[in-house]
């Protein structure tokens, strides 16, 4: 996008440092009306002469101009009169207020109160450093534009772009291009095309194709990386610090995955919660498959470990364990599920409110038919990945199908809305390009 078209769009906000990592710049007052007169200060020395019928003023040495509260200090300077403008060579820096601005050279326009910036930018704003190839800075706006290599950095983050403007007055900021945000402190990448803060707000969004890589080092030295992607991705910057990724979520970490229409992670908190169609996949021992659906999904991790996982409406869990008969799976419905795991893997299932439960029964290796249970309550318990005790409250009912009734005809004993999906997200999903 070129440079006018990011300038005359008023409503422009801008983004900063986020996704829960925001830019420190201050708040500034409003400005007054100052005098459009550049002020010299200080020249070691001043020659006169004219530049294409223009009176020009030469300046050298420890040159140091004004106008309002902005101060331009350079090695050399030509000052045109009647233009009202200042070429500025050699460790030039123009400062307002708090913010401090230096490059290579640059230009000064006293009319529009406008300073621009060329070769190794570098702007300086209390606890913030933004590099550049090219700034430019709206005195009166107080806004400024950067292009080329643009990285951000403050002490929790460094975000980097092709092009950034920043509004000091609403502080807050529009990257674009390649944008890129790293916490220094959490190890989270995130990535997309258009990335806007809202400090004021507490508030920050990622469009474009989002996407979030977090590697941490696990207990036993192997990487544990959360991959995330979707349509959009917002920050609130509040205690649980939430991170709300909506349209076509796709999350992995460790031996979970999932999908859904509308996801929020808290950050602090260490869980997941799943809304609009959600699925959730995880792997259990010996390399067993299992999914989980329902109106909505909340997963509460402990130490990066599925902890406890929460399915209410519409509660479906299915178990593909044995790889030999891949069209047997173990099923439980119910309005609730609660799952709970020690390790990453299952303990302990509970099913409420209109519970059913369908498992295969084995006689050591042996396939030896299927069971269907149901009540108001199905609480089953695991041992090394197989169901170890079944109980079922309030009016049970049961039934046994023997081996030869169900073979080859497993599919005709799925529960109700069985819906088993091959297509479970990778961690490819969120690999930049």
């Amino acid at each position: 996008m070129v440079e006018a078209d990011w300038l005359r769009r008023n409503h422009l906000r801008g983004a900063a440092i986020g996704l829960g990592f925001l830019l420190c710049f201050p708040s500034v007052a409003r400005p007054q009306e100052d005098e459009k007169v550049v002020v010299l200060n200080h020249a070691d020395s001043l020659t006169g002469r004219e530049i294409n019928g223009e009176r020009v003023r030469e300046l050298i040495g420890n040159v140091k101009l004004t106008q309002g509260s902005v101060v331009v200090t350079c090695r050399r300077a030509l000052q045109y009169l009647t233009a009202n403008t200042v070429q500025l060579e050699g460790e030039v820096e123009v400062r307002d207020s708090s913010m401090r601005m230096v490059c290579s050279h640059g230009m000064y326009y006293g009319n529009d109160r406008v300073a621009e910036a060329f070769e190794r930018v570098t702007v300086e704003d209390r606890n913030t450093t933004l590099n550049a190839d090219y700034g430019k800075y709206f005195v009166k706006q107080k806004r400024v534009y950067f292009r080329g290599n643009v990285t951000v950095s403050d002490t929790q983050s460094i975000l980097k772009s092709r092009e950034l403007i920043y509004d000091r007055r609403e502080q807050s900021a529009d990257a674009r291009g390649n944008v890129t945000i790293t916490g220094r402190r959490n190890r989270m990448t995130i990535f997309g095309n258009h990335f806007e803060d809202f400090k004021q707000k507490g508030y920050s969004r990622m469009t474009d194709h989002p996407r979030l890589l977090q590697v941490d080092t696990a207990s036993n030295g192997a990487f544990d990386t959360l991959a995330v992607t979707s349509g959009v991705m917002e920050s609130y910057q509040d205690s649980l610090g939430q991170l709300v990724a909506r349209d076509s979520v796709r999350i992995v970490r460790g031996v979970i995955a999932a999908e859904a229409g509308a996801s929020t992670l808290y950050t602090q908190a260490d869980s997941i919660i799943l809304r609009r169609s959600p699925f959730l996949w995880y792997t259990g021992e010996g390399a067993q498959e299992n999914q989980v659906s329902g109106d909505s999904i909340f997963i509460k991790l402990r130490n990066r470990k599925l902890g406890t996982v929460y399915v209410r409406g519409n509660a479906y869990a299915i178990s593909r364990g044995d790889s030999q008969y891949p069209t047997r799976f173990d099923q439980m419905t119910g309005q609730e599920i609660t799952m709970r795991f020690v390790d990453n893997k299952i303990q302990r299932i509970d099913v409420d409110k209109t519970a059913t439960s369908l498992y295969y029964l084995f006689d050591g290796s042996k396939p030896n038919g299927l069971n269907k249970a149901s009540g108001d309550h199905v609480t089953i318990v695991f041992a090394n990945g197989r169901i170890d005790k079944l109980k079922v409250i309030a009016g049970p009912e049961g039934e046994y199908y023997p081996e030869k009734m169900i073979r080859r005809r497993e599919s005709e004993y799925n529960l109700p809305g069985f819906s088993w999906r091959e297509n479970r997200p990778s961690k490819r999903i969120a690999v930049p390009n």
